[in-house]
């Protein structure tokens, strides 16, 4: 089976979101955005809704995690050169997100993470071509 993947994530500030992954260059579907949330386009079949507390909550009952003190995931994107990793850590580190750690090189691939402003952790990376 094949499908779409939308991971819905809480956000403090969906403005304040907003505006760093708009800069950070990534899409914004507008058809499924509103001053509740906004659909962030990873690719053609992959979203992740940002979405306020109040609207979060409208699809679960458990306590929302404090992205800061507890991991919920890490959300990994590949971004296909080391050239485009160290090009998007940049951006974050002067948008107000923060790297986690120092960056990776290992026989794989080439990686880094950052923390979004709510604390989201997410690891950009580029592998290498093996053979």
């Amino acid at each position: 089976m094949k499908a779409d993947v939308f991971v819905n994530l809480c956000v403090q500030d969906v403005k304040r979101s907003r505006s760093f992954f708009e800069k950070l260059g990534f899409e914004i579907k507008e058809e499924y955005s509103d001053d509740t949330g906004y659909c962030l386009s990873i690719n053609e079949r992959a979203y992740a809704m940002m979405l306020g507390l109040e609207k979060y909550m409208l699809f679960s009952k458990n306590t929302v995690v404090d992205s800061f003190k507890h991991t919920e995931s890490i959300f990994s994107l590949d971004l296909k050169t080391p050239e485009k990793v160290d090009e998007i850590l940049e951006k974050v580190k002067k948008l107000g997100g923060s790297e986690i750690g120092k960056a990776s090189d290992d026989e794989y691939m080439y990686y880094r993470s950052f923390r979004d402003l709510d604390g989201h952790h997410f690891e950009v990376f580029a592998m290498k071509k093996q053979g």
